[in-house]
Order: C-alpha cells, then structure tokens, then sequence
C-alpha cells in the first residue's frame, strides 16, 4: 500500500476490504459500502451523470488501485457508474443567490496587496537607480510569482488530503529556500549590496502575502504593510519629507513584519514529512502551474522590460496598474461562476438544460469582470495621466489579458494547465514573430501593437478552449 493510502487512512476516511463486483447496480448494498454511500451521500444524491461522482471519488483520494483492491472495480469510473446506478436522485430547487459580502469584499483586497510593491518603486529606483532596479525587481517577481504558484498548489494538496499542520511546514521551509533562489539573481545581474537586499525583500513579500492571503489573514497582512503604504504615498506626494532611503527603509521594514506574520501563521508540529507525504505526481502536477506563473509575469512585465532594454521613460508601464488591481475581482467572479454552477446542479439533471446555461454563467461572469478592468483602466487615464497613444494602446492589450487570465484561471481551476501554457506560448510566439517583422519594416506595426495583437490571441484562444471544457460535469467537483 502507498504512503498516501496510508496517511489517508490515518485521518479517518471511509477505508474499505476488496468488493466483490457484480456488474449490476447494488440493489442491497454491504455495511461497508453503505458507509461510502454515506460519506458521499449528498454528491450520489444530486450527482447529473457518473462522471460527477468519479471526480468526487477522486477529489476524496480514490485512485484506480484502491477502487480495486477495496472494492473489485478496475477503476473509479466503474465504481461510479455502479454508485450511479444504485443511489436515487434526490433533486433540490435552486435556491436564491446568496451574497457574501465579506467574501467578495476580502477578495476584492487582494488586488490591492497583489499591487502594492508598485507603490514601493518610485522611492527604490529613486535610491538604487532606474536601471539597476527595474531590471532586479522584474527578475525577482517573476521568480516570485511562479515559485508562490508552486508553493501555494502544493499546500492545497495536502490539506485536501488532511494534512494541514504538513502544509504548514511545507510553506515555512519553501519561504526560506525562495529567499536564497532569490539571493542569487543580483550577482547574476552584478547588482549592487542594495538592489540584492531589494530583490530579496520583494521574493519574501511575494510568498508572504500568498501565505496570509491563503490562510484568510488579510488583517494582518494590512497592518503589517500599513507603514510601507503611508510612506510609499508621502513621497509620492513630497519626496522631499522623508527622502528615498528613509522611505525604502520604511518599506523594507514591512515586508519584514509580513514575512514575520507568515512565519507565525505557518507555524504547526507536523506528525509526518511533508516531502513524504507528496508524492512524485504531486510535484510533477506542479511544475506546469509554476511555468504557469512564470509565463503571466513574463506577459505583464515585458512592457517594463523592453523600457529598461531601451532606457526609455516607464511612463506608459503604468497601464499595467489597472490589470493588478483587478485580480480580487477577477477571484470574486470565479468563486461567483462556481457557486452558480453549483446552484445549476442541484437544481437539474437534464443535461441539455445544463448545457444550454453553463457558457451563459460563464459569459455573464466574465462580462463582470471585464466591467471592473474597464472602469479600472478609465480611471488609469485621469488618475495615473495616461493620455498618450502608446500607454493606451498598452491599456487595451491589458485590458485583453485580464479577460485572458479569467479564463485561464478558470481552466487551471479545471485541471486544464496545459492548454493554457500552449495558449501562453502561441501568444508569444505571434507576439515576437509580429514585432520582429515589424522591426525589419515587414509589417506595419510596431512594439505596442505587437503586444496587443498578442494579448487578443491570447484572450481569443483560451475562450475557444474553454467553452467545450465547461460544458464538461466533472469540472465542478
């Protein structure tokens, strides 16, 4: 028996001896298998269609080789076909929406936190250097964004599976190792002592913030980060008042109390290793959601990255603002999208009807959110003075990207990673096909269209995708 199986057992799941297979819906089923009827009764009651109860037997832990030695059936969607067959529908009516109202509005924050080291780079790039600095902070939240991805889905494994206090120490000791990953890019990039204490900084807030956001301590993650935010928006407003070191020095402080918020959070006596509980699929199901993150913070920041390559003013990178600040909608609306789905199930077991309303949710949904990155971008234009036609253009291919990254997000949610990464690289690679020809005066267009040309791709490729996928019933287990 695996050490999965094993630990699973600790902690109480429905564990049964083999079942003798009749090939027949189980009109008096065994003590033993009632308890699994049991333990999901509520997903056998309501299930539209078998392929629902094997993603539940699954989400459960349930793999073929138990399905087999516990119960007789080569696999778990034999087992579920059974389970369908035997337990009775029990429809409920839909019930009216509710409204979460702290829910959405703790969700809505994040978009806040996810932008907040933007409010500290006015001050660091007026006390390291533009160019020194720019480069360092873009190379340090691309490794931040996909090794939080990695440590963050590798945290939901094991508490899906029961293992909260593992979880815990997992992402204590993957902070620490982020931090010296982290150390090594400023003397890969000859930085100075300043920009590698800088890079660090912006590596522990990334995980930092991921951790208290996941355990729901946005309090905390506010009161540690208010400091940073007082001082960030006084030099913004009077640079002279406390200067660029004392305002950087301010902000490094902060971060330090977040990281120290993570590490009382995170702290936990764990029974078993959680490098032995995870398994070898486990890390490999991880890998494409760390690229993932790396593939979004390359779309987002290469528009910085091309004014640092070209020492032009960043003016116009000031459109990507918008696009952070959305996330929290952007989770709001998903958890929204889910918990109609859920209601839709519960209320119908025609698939046709099913059907028919699934892309409508969806499409209503993301309309919403693309409601709030619109208002979000008009307000960049006024507040944020970005009237030109470069940073315009730069709005709109981020406005693209956002509705790209809500369907991406729903995919991943979906276990459909890869067809976002292929989505990812196609966009790229039409994005620097584009504007190489443009530069050698094949095409006319020029870097900002280029972009945006690639971010409708994007957008346009993953709806394609993603209106088959959520038709299918298995995705909202």
């Amino acid at each position: 028996m695996s050490q999965r199986i094993e630990f699973f057992e600790d902690r109480g799941v429905a564990v049964l001896p083999s079942y003798t297979r009749t090939g027949k819906a189980l009109s008096t089923p065994s003590n033993r298998l009632a308890q699994l009827m049991q333990h999901l009764g509520p997903v056998l009651e309501t299930a539209v269609d078998s392929q629902q109860i094997a993603a539940a037997l699954e989400a459960h832990g349930y793999n073929d080789r138990m399905v087999l030695e516990r119960y007789g059936y080569p696999n778990v969607f034999e087992l579920a076909e059974a389970l369908f067959r035997t337990v009775p529908r029990k429809l409920t009516p839909a019930k009216s929406r509710v409204y979460h109202f702290s829910n959405t509005l703790r969700e809505l924050s994040h978009g806040l936190f996810y932008g907040m080291p933007g409010l500290f780079y006015p001050a660091v790039f007026a006390w390291v250097g533009p160019q020194e600095a720019t480069l360092g902070l873009i190379l340090s939240a691309i490794l931040g964004w996909s090794w939080s991805q990695g440590m963050i889905r590798l945290a939901y494994v094991l508490m899906g599976q029961g293992f909260a206090p593992e979880a815990r120490v997992l992402l204590r000791t993957m902070m620490f190792v982020g931090l010296g990953l982290a150390a090594l890019i400023p003397p890969i990039i000859q930085g100075s002592p300043p920009l590698v204490a800088l890079v660090v900084l912006q590596m522990a807030y990334h995980m930092a913030s991921g951790i208290l956001l996941l355990y729901k301590r946005e309090l905390w993650l506010l009161v540690a980060t208010s400091p940073a935010v007082v001082s960030g928006v006084l030099f913004l407003l009077a640079p002279e008042v406390l200067g660029a070191a004392t305002t950087t020095l301010v902000m490094m402080v902060s971060v330090l109390l977040s990281f120290v918020a993570a590490l009382v959070t995170t702290q936990a006596k764990a029974t078993h290793s959680p490098w032995k509980v995870l398994q070898r699929a486990d890390w490999l199901d991880t890998l494409p959601l760390m690229l993932y993150g790396f593939l979004s913070a390359i779309f987002v920041f290469l528009n910085p990255f091309w004014h640092w390559m070209t020492n032009t003013p960043i003016a116009s990178g000031l459109a990507v603002v918008p696009l952070v600040l959305s996330m929290g909608g952007l989770e709001w609306q998903l958890r929204i999208f889910l918990e109609r789905m859920s209601l839709l199930l519960a209320s119908t077991s025609d698939l046709s009807v099913f059907a028919r309303n699934v892309n409508r949710i969806f499409l209503s949904v993301l309309a919403t959110y693309g409601l709030l990155l619109l208002v979000l971008s008009l307000l960049a234009i006024g507040i944020l003075n970005l009237r030109d036609s470069e940073s315009q253009i730069f709005l709109v291919a981020n406005f693209m990207l956002g509705l790209g990254f809500f369907v991406a997000f729903t995919l991943t949610s979906m276990n459909r990673t890869l067809r976002v990464l292929l989505g990812m690289v196609l966009a790229l690679m039409v994005y620097l096909a584009a504007f190489g020809l443009s530069i050698q005066g094949l095409l006319p267009l020029n870097g900002h269209l280029s972009y945006l040309l690639g971010c409708g791709v994007f957008s346009i490729y993953l709806l394609l995708v993603a209106l088959p996928v959520l038709r299918e019933l298995r995705n909202y287990q």
